[in-house]
C-alpha cells in the first residue's frame, strides 16, 4: 500500500454452528475455565479500585448543590481517575508473570487471554462513561460464573481455509484436533474476505447445566466500493417510527409497517413478572420455581428480540434500499426527556406493551435499524444521513397516516438546509 493511502474496507461477521465431540469439548472447557479466571480476577481488580477511590467521590457529589464545591469534587474525581485507574496494558502485562509461574495459564494462547481482557476493558470503560454522564443506574460488567462457558476470542491461533475452521490447542491436548466444517453459505461469504481478523467461539446458553449450542463467529474485511455521488433531489427520505416508516423517493411513496412482536410477546413477559411478584413468598428469589419463571421470561424476551432484529434487517434491505442507496432519515431524540420521542410527561405514550414510549426505548426501533441501514448502504456505495426536522405545524393525522407527510417535510427541510448552507 502506498504511503499516505488508506485502505477502504468494511468489517463483516459470519456465524455458524459447530458440534464438538466429547474430546473437543473437554479441551474447549479447559480454555473456557482459564479465561473465566482471567476475566474475574481482572474485574475484581478494577472493581476494587473503583469502589475504593472513585465511588466515594460520586456519592459525595450526589447531594451537593454548591457550584464551587461541585468544581472541587470534579477536579478530585479527575485526579482519582488519573491516579487509581487500572489500564488494559497493566492487566495484559501481568499475564507474563502468570504464564511463567502457572502451567495452566501457559497452555492457553496468550492472544485469547489478551482478547478477554480487551473485552472487559471495553465493558468497564462503557460503565465509567455512563457514570461520568451522571447515569447512577449504570452497572459494571458482571463476573462470570463457574457453571458457565466463557467465550473464547482470538486474533491468532486459528485458521480458516479448505472449508474448515481450525483452532490451535496443541499444548492442552496434542492428540485432539479442533477442526470444524464451515457451511457452504458462510464459505461463500468468507471467500470475499480480504483478511480474516478474529474469531469468537461461544455457547448460546452459557450455563452448562442447560441445553445449548456452540457457535463460531468470524470477523473479516471486505473491500468497500467507491461511494457514489449524493444528489439531494434523488435521495430517499425516510421518516422513522416505532410502528411504521414513511418513504419518499423518485420511485414513489410508501408506508412500511414494522413488526411489533412486543405487542404479542410483552404481555407474556408482564404476566410472568406478575406471577413472580405474586408468589415471591411461596417461591423466594433464586428458588427452583423462581428460576423456572425467570427462564420462561428470558425465552420470551429472546424470541421478541430476534423477531424485531430480523424485521429490521429485511426492512433496511428489501424496503428502503430498493428505493435508492443514498438515504436521509429523521434524527430523533428517543430518551425519556421533555419534548423527546419517549416523553415521560405524556401519559398517553406510556404503558406496556402498547405504549410507544416502551417500544421506542426498549426494542431498538430506531438506532439498530439505522445502524444496519448504514452498513448495507456502504456495501452498495451509498450513504445514510440524519436530519432533524422542526415542524411549523403539527401533523394533520396520527399513526401510519402521518408517515408520508413527515417524510415529505423531511425532504423539504433537508433541501432548504442545503440551500441555506446549514448542512453539506
Amino acid at each position: 500500500m502506498a504511503k499516505g493511502t488508506e485502505r477502504r474496507v468494511l468489517y463483516r461477521v459470519e456465524k455458524f454452528e459447530i458440534h464438538p465431540t466429547p474430546e473437543q469439548f473437554a479441551v474447549l472447557l479447559t480454555v473456557s475455565r482459564n479465561l473465566l479466571v482471567i476475566w474475574n480476577e481482572a474485574l475484581a481488580e478494577r472493581s476494587k479500585c473503583f469502589d475504593e477511590f472513585i465511588a466515594p467521590i460520586y456519592a459525595e457529589m450526589k447531594g451537593v448543590a454548591d457550584s464551587e464545591r461541585v468544581k472541587e469534587l470534579r477536579k478530585k474525581l479527575k485526579d482519582a481517575f488519573k491516579e487509581h485507574s487500572v489500564t488494559l496494558f497493566d492487566q495484559i502485562n501481568t499475564l507474563t508473570g502468570k504464564r511463567a509461574n502457572d502451567s495452566t495459564f501457559a497452555v492457553v494462547p496468550r492472544s485469547w487471554q489478551e482478547e478477554t481482557l480487551d473485552a472487559l476493558d471495553g465493558g468497564f470503560k462503557s460503565f465509567v462513561a455512563l457514570r461520568k454522564n451522571s447515569d447512577h443506574d449504570a452497572r459494571p460488567p458482571r463476573p462470570r460464573f463457574p457453571e458457565g462457558f466463557s467465550e473464547i476470542p482470538g486474533r491468532f491461533g486459528f485458521k480458516v481455509g479448505g472449508g474448515v475452521f481450525t483452532i490451535s490447542c496443541a499444548k492442552i491436548a496434542p492428540d485432539v484436533e479442533l477442526t470444524f466444517p464451515i457451511p457452504a453459505y458462510q464459505q461463500e461469504k468468507l471467500s470475499r474476505a480480504l483478511e480474516i481478523k478474529k474469531f469468537t467461539l461461544f455457547r448460546d446458553e452459557r450455563n452448562l447445566k442447560r441445553a445449548g449450542r456452540f457457535w463460531v463467529s468470524i470477523a473479516y474485511e471486505i473491500e468497500m466500493p467507491a461511494t457514489g455521488s449524493f444528489v439531494p433531489e434523488d435521495a430517499v427520505y425516510v421518516s422513522l417510527g416505532a410502528s411504521s416508516l414513511g418513504i419518499v423517493s423518485l420511485q414513489g411513496k410508501e408506508v412500511v409497517k414494522l413488526w411489533r412482536p412486543d405487542l404479542n410477546l410483552k404481555p407474556q413477559v408482564d404476566a410472568i413478572e406478575a406471577r413472580m411478584k405474586a408468589n415471591l413468598v411461596a417461591y423466594p428469589a433464586y428458588s427452583r420455581k423462581w428460576k423456572r419463571f425467570r427462564e420462561a421470561k428470558r425465552r420470551v424476551e429472546t424470541k421478541m428480540a430476534r423477531q424485531q432484529k430480523q424485521d429490521q434487517r429485511e426492512v433496511a434491505v428489501k424496503k428502503i434500499l430498493r428505493h435508492g442507496i443514498h438515504v436521509v432519515v429523521t434524527e430523533v431524540v428517543v430518551r425519556s426527556k421533555n419534548a423527546a420521542l419517549a416523553d415521560s410527561s405524556k401519559p398517553e405514550r406510556g404503558g406496556s406493551p402498547k405504549g410507544l414510549n416502551w417500544s421506542a426505548q426498549n426494542t431498538g426501533s430506531f438506532a439498530r435499524l439505522v445502524a444496519h441501514l448504514e452498513e448495507k448502504a456502504k456495501e452498495r456505495g451509498g450513504t445514510v444521513r440524519k436530519h432533524k426536522v422542526v415542524l411549523a405545524v403539527p401533523p394533520p393525522c396520527i399513526g401510519h397516516e402521518n408517515k408520508i407527510w413527515m417524510a415529505e417535510r423531511l425532504r423539504e427541510s433537508f433541501l432548504q438546509s442545503l440551500r441555506m448552507g446549514v448542512v453539506e
